[in-house]
């Protein structure tokens, strides 16, 4: 199958682009080569290339960031979504979109199901949740299209929350954090290997891929600490002590159960996961000396 991945050179798209050139033929595409934003580029790109599979890994991620430059926002997750989407549809391509759980505004106290209503309270929720409605817009025309929604991601190669914590606690002996936000960590690579599988099944509209369990920032800082061969005392906080531009929801927890309807299996607990990175980081480490 030949697998185009916009989007290729982010956090997702590294670990993404690998593992499924061991099985496919791969198309990495990083803006430099394709810039979602214009249109006749995409095009011209799948037009050119024909892929059997598209899957858009671009997004601009940044939430306060999305807060101070809302028109960057829309013109990427939301339209840069759909010139993907219709690409795709043209050229015959079924196509995987990477979507968020900031769509939800976190007022449920029980994990986000599918068709639960929408209503994103910041301007990165808004721009993907409306990046989503251009996506599975192209099954009017004819398009097959799978928005999958994660959360709390994090991974080897980009910015993330796991490494934040760990750069902060090599300079300082005490970290505060939100006690007031919860929802479900992810691996970026466990979330590739759910996308391969996914690959095999005929799976459209909507579908929650995020690691099993929950926490809050605060819980989810404190086990990432105690990989730390120095204690880190990590202080419980209320995200209003916080002056941030982007709101953000204090619940988006996502029910998963319809990888299970799909026949695969849930992704592996946060914490599991969790281990999991902290070895192949060592690892990591060590071969690069």
């Amino acid at each position: 199958m030949r697998v185009a991945i916009t989007g290729a050179g982010g956090m997702l798209g590294k670990d993404l682009a690998p593992l499924l050139a061991k099985s496919h033929e791969v198309l990495a595409l990083h803006h430099a080569a394709c810039d979602i934003t214009e249109e006749a580029a995409v095009l011209r790109v799948f037009r050119e290339w024909q892929p059997n599979l598209a899957v858009n890994c671009a997004a601009f991620t940044d939430v306060d960031g999305c807060e101070r430059e809302p028109e960057r926002a829309f013109a990427i997750n939301a339209h840069g979504a759909g010139n993907v989407a219709r690409a795709a549809a043209k050229a015959g391509a079924r196509l995987f979109h990477i979507s968020t759980d900031y769509v939800f505004d976190g007022a449920k106290r029980i994990p986000y199901q599918e068709a639960d209503a929408t209503n994103a309270i910041n301007i990165y929720g808004q721009s993907k949740l409306e990046g989503e409605r251009e996506v599975l817009n192209i099954e009017s025309e004819g398009g097959k299209a799978l928005v999958i929604r994660t959360s709390w991601l994090y991974g080897l190669q980009g910015a993330n929350f796991v490494e934040k914590i760990l750069q902060a606690a090599q300079t300082q002996r005490e970290l505060e954090v939100v006690a007031d936000q919860v929802g479900c960590p992810t691996w970026t690579m466990h979330l590739a290997q759910k996308i391969a599988k996914l690959i095999e099944t005929e799976a459209t509209g909507i579908l929650h891929a995020a690691g099993s369990g929950e926490c809050t920032r605060y819980e989810f800082a404190r086990a990432i600490v105690e990989k730390l061969p120095k204690p880190v005392k990590v202080t419980p906080i209320d995200s209003t002590k916080i002056n941030r531009p982007a709101k953000r929801p204090p619940y988006s927890v996502l029910d998963c159960r319809r990888l299970e309807e799909l026949g695969l299996a849930r992704m592996p607990h946060w914490r599991q996961a969790l281990e999991e990175y902290f070895q192949l980081r060592e690892t990591a480490a060590v071969n690069a000396k």
